[in-house]
């Protein structure tokens, strides 16, 4: 269970609470802010192109600022105030992935055929993610 603030106390509570236990605000009604989770893409790159490219995986918002960074077949997890785009770097294999996320909500990278060398991604609202 991951911790969220709420936005009446800025106490902090579980982030599937319905109300928060200190002061009893309804979270249900509350999704101003909250945690996005994204399933990034386990794919193996092999051969040439294999040699130049990174396992590493970096999710930022538009003005640069580093949301999450960890690594392919991780699922990212980081905290957005109201619906925000981001760009999804996935180390130089897959072009970048652009997309706006909202909080308290689940994704996951669909990877669409392109007919070029580098995989091209979008981001899918799922219900579930592994290992939840």
């Amino acid at each position: 269970m991951a911790l969220m603030k709420c936005p009446a106390c800025r106490k902090e509570i579980g982030d599937k609470a319905k109300v928060c236990i200190n002061c009893g605000c309804p979270m249900d009604e509350v999704a101003t802010s909250g945690i996005v989770r994204i399933k990034m893409p386990n794919n193996i790159v092999e051969g040439v192109v294999g040699l130049f490219s990174s396992r590493k995986a970096l999710v930022y918002d538009t003005s640069g600022k580093a949301l999450w960074e960890g690594k392919h077949g991780e699922n990212a997890s980081f905290t957005v105030d109201g619906a925000t785009n981001i760009i999804i770097n996935l180390g130089g294999w897959a072009n970048n992935v652009e997309g706006t996320v909202e909080p308290r909500k689940k994704y996951s990278l669909v990877q669409d055929m392109g007919i070029h060398m580098l995989a091209t991604f979008r981001i899918t609202e799922v219900d579930v993610i592994d290992a939840d």
